[in-house]
């Protein structure tokens, strides 16, 4: 099993600096990656990775939504994709800005073309949903249900930001 070099972090929280290793813990057979510290040195802020907020994300996000059955299974709600995909209240931002700005006359387009050349049945449930989206998306509702998932993720975020951030300010040299 590889595991990945020590990799020097940015704290999304105070902004710090820091190293973190990984070590490889074995239990009853079973390799586990642990990565130290678990959490900033420097304000006890989470160690949390999330992927590139990018398109693919947006579009995931959107599925989960209109009640995609994959999506549903892998993320659960709008608000726990948000809690596992975002860190703090501008990253869920950015997140809904993506979802906002896709082009989802597009994206049926591009899944129907496709659809001519393969006939997958993953492609095929995905593209019924972006269907549900743009009607959706016409009365308005869509972007309201996803503020609205949205603010108590924030709130979380905020909060977590500001005790992470007390904690930070206690620390500081005098």
């Amino acid at each position: 099993m590889r595991v990945a070099p020590s990799v020097s972090l940015t704290c999304y929280v105070c902004g710090s600096t820091f190293t973190v290793h990984n070590r490889v813990d074995m239990e009853a057979g079973r390799r586990t990656v642990l990565q130290e510290p678990s959490a900033c040195p420097f304000c006890d802020a989470p160690v949390r990775s999330i992927p590139k907020l990018d398109v693919g994300v947006a579009k995931s996000l959107l599925l989960t939504e209109a009640g995609a059955p994959q999506e549903k299974k892998d993320y659960g709600t709008v608000e726990e994709f948000l809690e596992r995909f975002t860190r703090t209240e501008a990253e869920v931002d950015t997140l809904l800005s993506l979802a906002r700005a896709l082009d989802l006359a597009a994206w049926e387009e591009g899944n129907l073309a496709r659809l001519q050349r393969d006939k997958d049945a993953g492609l095929k449930t995905e593209t019924r949903f972006v269907a549900k989206l743009r009607e959706a998306a016409r009365d308005g509702g869509l972007l309201e249900r996803l503020q609205r998932a949205a603010r108590p993720v924030k709130d979380a975020h905020r909060a977590l930001w500001n005790h992470h951030m007390a904690r930070f300010k206690q620390r500081q040299p005098r």
